[in-house]
């Protein structure tokens, strides 16, 4: 189900650790100091990510672990920062004590990129844009299609985001005894599935047998492709993919007038599985759909 982006914000405080050194980047940058995310802010980009108690929430930043501790108390989620300064991983550690949560919650000084983020469900970040972008690689390899990014602040370049929140006139702490208003924003992916390739199928109607072959182009999760059948190339149409859900249709002339296909499967490796409704025409119905590429 696609999300709906109607989001109404408030104001409070938390917090995520951006004190990662010159040690993550390619090229040495300094250190910047921890900046607390204000608390609705967490408590909405959680929403956002529609965490449950489903959910293992990984905050890779998580300064003084304000976002897993949220997810876990408030969501009933459970959570794992990670950050590269011990004395935040401490504070941390005391925080999850004091709300509670410390069956539910853990905490590793470690670094981000080295960090195993294969079970996540939900990513949280707030850190610098270049980081962003160093960890966007690794972040598309290694979380499972579906997965949810929330980013506080800052995007993913060229990735561009499913929905955007932004929070009016919150107050940013870039110096402890300094706020500092501003509109703030935070942005939310779904991770989404390799399709680009080209795909083949034969599909059995009340009409008959018919070899289809679709060409996808990728681009994250925007999508483009035409499908080849009888010699002739059509492009699909209304393409979406969210996570390793996959949906486009495909109108043809069924020599008695228009008709309309409407694909849609799941992405399971090199096949995608699910149905195809069509409208008009001889072949009018619903029927199994299975594609290889």
């Amino acid at each position: 189900m696609k999300l709906r982006c109607t989001v109404v914000f408030l104001v409070l405080m938390a917090g995520v650790s951006i004190s990662w050194s010159a040690a993550y980047c390619q090229e040495p940058t300094p250190e910047v100091p921890f900046v607390p995310t204000p608390q609705e802010v967490v408590v909405e980009m959680l929403k956002m990510a529609g965490v449950t108690p489903n959910d293992l929430v990984y905050d890779l930043g998580c300064g003084d672990g304000r976002i897993v501790i949220t997810a876990a108390k408030v969501f009933g989620a459970r959570g794992v920062g990670v950050d590269n300064d011990p004395g935040l991983v401490r504070r941390s550690n005391e925080n999850a004590r004091q709300a509670g949560v410390t069956d539910r919650v853990k905490f590793l000084e470690q670094d981000l990129f080295k960090t195993d983020i294969l079970e996540a469900s939900v990513v949280t970040l707030y850190l610098l844009p270049e980081l962003n972008l160093l960890l966007r690689p690794k972040l598309l390899q290694d979380l499972k299609p579906g997965s949810r990014i929330v980013a506080h602040e800052f995007d993913m370049g060229d990735w561009k985001p499913d929905c955007i929140g932004k929070v009016p006139k919150v107050k940013l702490y870039y110096h402890p005894a300094i706020p500092y208003e501003k509109d703030t924003y935070f942005y939310y992916w779904v991770v989404p599935a390799n399709v680009e390739g080209v795909w083949r199928w034969t599909l059995s109607t009340a009409s008959g047998n018919q070899d289809y072959t679709l060409h996808i182009a990728q681009k994250f999760q925007e999508i483009d492709g035409s499908v080849q059948a009888e010699g002739q190339a059509k492009r699909i149409e209304d393409a979406q993919l969210e996570g390793d859900r996959l949906s486009f249709n495909l109108s043809e002339d069924g020599g008695t007038g228009n008709v309309l296909m409407r694909f849609q499967g799941r992405i399971e490796g090199a096949a995608i599985v699910g149905r195809v409704e069509i409208e008009g025409g001889p072949s009018a119905g619903n029927y199994a759909w299975a594609a290889k590429r």
